[in-house]
């Protein structure tokens, strides 16, 4: 089937950016929230990477963090009682491994070599 507006298409580098740029503010959001919670040394990693990942700087590399800084962040809140939404996190998790396969997009530090 032929696309309805193909000339979109062109702008398809500008997706991991605008993808990019959403998924570090929750980031930073988040971690800014942590702040007020046990284990605050976990918003330091939550604000670094999503700096990391905002600005497209070494972003596979925050990516991989930022991934496993969201399990530990469900993991903790899930064992300190708090009922985490399940839902968001797995949204989170699958936008950051985009990030990872597709790259940093438009206006970022890294480039593929």
């Amino acid at each position: 089937m032929l696309s309805i507006f193909p000339d979109l298409l062109t702008f398809g580098i500008l997706s991991p950016f605008l993808i990019r740029i959403a998924v570090s503010v929750i980031g930073l959001k988040y971690g800014l929230e942590r702040l007020k919670k046990p284990y605050k040394w976990l918003s330091v990693f939550y604000i670094i990477t999503s700096i990391f990942i905002f600005i497209g700087l070494f972003t596979q590399v925050a990516v991989l963090v930022a991934i496993g800084v969201a399990k530990v962040d469900y993991y903790i809140n899930k064992k300190s009682g708090e009922k985490p939404n399940f839902y968001i996190y797995l949204l989170i998790i699958t936008v950051l491994l985009s990030l990872l396969f597709t790259g940093p997009g438009f206006l970022a530090f890294d480039l593929p070599l």
